[in-house]
């Protein structure tokens, strides 16, 4: 239950909106990883793959519990779903993110370095993220992409290519691996008419419910 809760939370931090800069249409691939603990060996990886048509956006993440899931944010309503099927339902759980982004705890800083380098392509800034339970870790943010299609720290105004998240499982590393400007097809960006629409506190409910039969 709690690499579910876990997982879900992933998802959404990693997709919530932010401010915009240069419009973008196309798609961004990034791999995701976690290191063994005290090693350099990956330990697991997957693939994130975000879909945007500068108003919506589309983000696929592969998790061992549920296969590929897809979470759909339209910017401009700050509202979003994310796609999910349980013992052979198929469920639209609902976000409203004007609510969601005040109850996040903030528990780490952030601070400008000097240096950047290319990552797919684009320039990344340099940034040292600290929390409370590591010494710190460098993250790069594009300077012409805004944060709005994947807003990691929301202090940072560019798009992350190259950045960790503090997990259960260790720090997990996302690194951008490719980057393409194309016009997106728009009904990858809808709601499947077999999906059913519900709240998360609904969605819940039958979770529990299926795991007590």
């Amino acid at each position: 239950m709690n690499r579910f809760l876990c997982a879900f939370s992933i998802i959404l931090f990693t997709a919530f909106s932010g401010l915009s800069q240069k419009p973008f249409s196309g798609v961004l691939k990034y791999k995701a990883s976690v290191m063994a603990p005290d090693t350099n060996k990956v330990w697991k990886s997957w693939n994130v793959t975000l879909y945007t048509n500068d108003t919506v956006v589309r983000v696929e993440t592969e998790t061992e519990q549920f296969g590929v899931q897809v979470y759909i944010r339209n910017m401009s309503m700050n509202k979003a779903y994310l796609l999910l099927e349980l013992d052979g339902n198929k469920y639209a759980i609902q976000t409203d993110l004007s609510k969601k982004a005040d109850s996040i705890p903030k528990s780490y800083t952030v601070k400008k370095k000097m240096g950047s380098k290319k990552i797919a392509g684009q320039k990344g800034q340099k940034y040292l993220v600290k929390d409370e339970n590591t010494e710190g870790f460098y993250c790069y943010f594009s300077k012409k992409l805004g944060n709005k299609y994947l807003q990691v720290y929301p202090e940072i105004k560019g798009l992350a290519l190259d950045y960790y998240i503090p997990s259960q499982d260790g720090l997990i590393h996302y690194e951008l691996i490719e980057k393409k400007d194309e016009q997106v097809n728009r009904d990858l960006f809808g709601i499947p008419s077999d999906y059913k629409r519900i709240s998360f506190e609904e969605f819940m409910r039958a979770f529990y419910s299926n795991n007590e039969q």
